[in-house]
């Protein structure tokens, strides 16, 4: 849980760039492996023994997924029928009035208004007087100003609004059929659709399987790995600058810093304590994720570091690096390292050795349920 605080509190602080300073080599990553890996003891990376994560997709998920086309496609309409309920938009008029004299600022003027039932934002008990009506009802919706409303002719005056429930707004959806999916999709029949969606959800699926079996082994190397010295200078000023973004947040929303770190479930003492493990954690990976790329001669070009600039510039919409550095705190280093992980990563899944069901093992099968999928 608190993990997850961190990471809402600062999403997007940490970056990558957790470690000051270069080596001798001109090679960013390079300098990396020559800063990292001789303060790092290697747990047994090679050949390591998995079982592969294999979810399931189910027909419910794929008729689940396949019905959005028709969710996605209803039509607004304006229902004369039924009984409004707490939820409910309406489209209503009203004529206000104190003491029987109407006052300025109380009718819609048979304009009409939409409001939705239990969050319209109307005074006292009004959205509750409106449930339990129906289109073409008019009715008298009594009410009390608050004291300090604001305008000294209503403060804490009781009022009648003379209401007419014009319509609810509904949604009329499509019939899921061939006619549909040929005007909505590339395919032309819901059963080609259908396995379309199915053979997308389990790609996809598989794909998530595998970077789950890939961050699994890496948390089995940060659990089996030891630092030998940490670099203290670094860590301390990385630490001291998520204690500074804190305060510059708080500020910005006109808080105290205690405050702002409570809005997370934080005290100054737990926050400190809190970014002083992820700090830490993160720089023990980026030192193992070296010392492996060292001992395995792994490498990158600056071809591949600029190819990843590219990629993170179209996901996020920016055209310039200097824009994509100052939004995420990156440094040239950085690209290097991201392609550098990626590629310890791969070399530790590739030469893992995965259990199969005849080895007398149970395949991993994750729940995917919503709630699971939620948490």
């Amino acid at each position: 849980m608190k993990r997850k605080k961190f990471s809402l509190l600062l999403a997007g602080c940490l970056g990558l760039t957790l470690l000051a300073g270069c080596g001798k080599n001109s090679n960013p990553a390079e300098a990396l492996k020559e800063r990292y890996s001789q303060y790092v003891d290697l747990g047994d990376y090679k050949a390591i023994q998995y079982t592969p994560t294999e979810t399931k997709i189910t027909a419910e998920q794929v008729d689940s997924k396949v019905n959005q086309l028709v969710t996605q496609n209803g039509t607004r309409i304006e229902k004369k029928e039924g009984v409004a309920a707490i939820g409910d938009t309406v489209n209503i008029d009203y004529v206000g009035s104190i003491d029987g004299v109407e006052f300025a600022g109380g009718t819609t003027k048979g304009q009409g208004t939409e409001v939705t039932l239990g969050s319209s934002g109307m005074i006292d008990n009004f959205d509750d007087q409106i449930a339990g009506h129906s289109p073409g009802d008019t009715f008298d919706v009594n009410v009390t100003f608050p004291e300090n409303y604001g305008k000294e002719e209503l403060n804490g005056k009781a009022a009648v609004f003379k209401t007419t429930l014009n319509y609810i707004v509904g949604t009329e959806y499509p019939e899921l059929n061939d006619e549909l999916v040929s005007s909505k999709t590339e395919y032309k029949t819901v059963e080609e659709y259908r396995a379309a969606v199915e053979a997308d959800m389990v790609k996809s699926q598989a794909e998530s399987d595998i970077e789950t079996d890939k961050e699994a082994m890496m948390k089995q190397m940060l659990e089996t790995s030891a630092v030998k010295q940490y670099p203290q200078a670094e860590l301390e000023e990385r630490i001291a600058e998520l204690v500074d973004q804190a305060k510059t947040a708080a500020t910005y929303y006109g808080m105290s810093t205690d405050q702002y770190l409570m809005l997370y479930g934080y005290t100054a003492d737990s926050f400190q304590e809190d970014i002083r493990t992820s700090t830490e954690t993160y720089i023990k990976r980026k030192m193992i994720v070296a010392a492996i790329a060292a001992k395995e001669d792994i490498n990158v070009s600056k071809d591949e570091a600029d190819a990843k600039i590219k990629e993170l510039l179209k996901a996020t919409g920016l055209t310039d690096v200097n824009d994509l550095n100052s939004r995420t705190g990156y440094k040239e280093e950085d690209y290097y390292y991201i392609v550098l992980e990626d590629k310890v990563i791969d070399f530790i899944y590739n030469d893992a050795v995965p259990r199969t069901k005849d080895s007398g093992e149970t395949v991993i099968v994750e729940d995917t349920t919503t709630e699971a999928a939620t948490e």
